[in-house]
């Protein structure tokens, strides 16, 4: 009898056994797979990090545009997603993200080759920055709705970690990009350039390792703009998603601005930067913001689970609040870089628990579509509140300049006291 128990119990402690070293082999998986999808978003944001600073250098620094034309030149960073995001998330919702997502990274390279030969051959001109903002920014608005996508896709499960561990991989190669522009007057804005390009083809080398990433919903052949109508319609009809779009308008307008526009213009013109110092001061100033980022983004992880996300989404905005008033107060430098770290902190705690919403309640088929949505939200109102505050800071100045946009996020809060973020809760069904 012992014999044949033990021969009866033999298969099932194979089974039990078979079965943990498969979900082992799963996570493991599941593991590499998310590696290789945090290292293409690092190649991209580290990317931009470069961007971030060496643009503004050339436009209020190198070319000596006034406040009016470099929020202009600002907001053509972030204008074509006003035409092209909603298109890129329809066609990442019937496509296979991982493919858009390498051809994007190549097609990204270009821009930046191109102002590195325009730089090195003295032909640089405002025109020139133009176009390549006008490019940069119509592929960023095909690529963030496909990551966005694939993120879900990849991760499967804890969602919240897997957007947390996201924005941490951004915000740190965004951080180490801004860095080493602070060299740029030891190596060359050309150099920085080509160092730009290298990433983002190293960025669509790591996705091309990814399996594909097929879409969830094959389609049923109706029109873009039907599909794009549909995915409208399921942001709208979910209230909190609709709430998140429209606040994050109002980020995008409010806060955004100041942070492309008033910022570069602060180090040039109240800290009277040269050529040499401004890429380092301007470097410092977003180290101490994207720094910030990181850290709520280190906290989130070792916090877990967060229940009230729409309270803590809106403590976050309110320091932003405070930051916006402060900045109206002429202060030394080092103290600049301390309240860039506090906003840094806030916007790094509203960007992780929006995404993390939005991501959650938007249904499967029409993900990308309400992601691309969600980020239309914040690109719709940056280049607009970029190209305001360029013409605000002609008009009063900067000091003055940063309480219009202040006042009228006193106002934003008060609304969203008696939305539904504020009493959102992570375990209840999202409608």
């Amino acid at each position: 009898m012992l014999e044949n128990d033990g021969r009866g119990d033999e298969p099932v402690q194979m089974t039990i056994s078979d079965e943990a070293h498969e979900t082992r082999g799963v996570q493991k998986a599941r593991a590499a797979r998310l590696r290789l999808y945090l290292g293409g978003q690092a190649s991209w944001y580290f990317s931009l990090g470069i961007q971030f600073v060496l643009f503004p250098y050339l436009a209020a620094q190198v070319l000596h545009e006034s406040a009016e034309r470099v929020g202009i030149a600002q907001m053509m960073l972030m204008a074509p997603a006003l035409i092209f995001i909603l298109i890129g998330g329809t066609v990442a919702d019937h496509a296979d993200v991982r493919r858009i997502l390498i051809r994007v990274h190549g097609l990204a390279a270009v821009p930046p080759l191109v102002l590195a030969i325009v730089l090195a051959m003295g032909f640089l001109s405002y025109n020139v920055l133009i176009i390549y903002a006008l490019a940069m920014g119509t592929l960023s608005a095909f690529a963030m709705p496909a990551r966005d996508s694939a993120l879900t896709r990849i991760a499967e499960t804890n969602i919240q970690q897997a957007v947390t561990l996201a924005m941490g991989a951004q915000m740190l190669s965004q951080l180490v990009g801004i860095l080493i522009v602070a060299f740029a007057t030891f190596v060359g804005a050309p150099a920085l350039l080509l160092l730009q390009m290298g990433m983002l083809v190293t960025g669509g080398l790591m996705t091309q390792r990814l399996s594909p990433l097929p879409p969830a919903h094959s389609g049923d052949g109706t029109s873009r703009m039907r599909q794009i109508g549909e995915g409208i319609s399921a942001a709208l009809e979910n209230k909190i998603v609709f709430t998140l779009i429209c606040l994050n308008f109002a980020v995008g307008l409010f806060y955004v601005g100041t942070i492309m526009v008033a910022l570069p213009l602060m180090v040039r013109d109240v800290y009277h930067s040269t050529d040499a110092e401004f890429p380092a001061r301007f470097a410092l100033v977003n180290f101490g913001f994207w720094g910030g980022t990181i850290m709520s983004a280190l906290l989130l992880l070792k916090v877990g689970h967060i229940e009230r996300r729409g309270r803590v989404m809106m403590c976050a905005l309110a320091s932003g609040l405070v930051v916006l008033v402060s900045l109206s107060i002429p202060m030394p430098f080092w103290l600049l870089c301390g309240l860039c770290f506090i906003w840094g902190l806030g916007a790094g705690t509203t960007m992780t628990m929006g995404r993390t919403i939005v991501q959650l309640a938007a249904r499967a088929s029409h993900r990308a579509r309400v992601l691309a949505l969600y980020q239309l939200g914040f690109s719709g109102g940056a280049p607009i509140g970029s190209a305001t505050m360029g013409f605000i800071i002609g008009g009063l100045g900067i000091h003055l300049a940063v309480l219009v946009p202040a006042t009228v996020m006193v106002i934003v809060m008060g609304l969203l006291s008696f939305s539904p973020i504020w009493a959102y809760r992570a375990n209840e069904a999202v409608q």
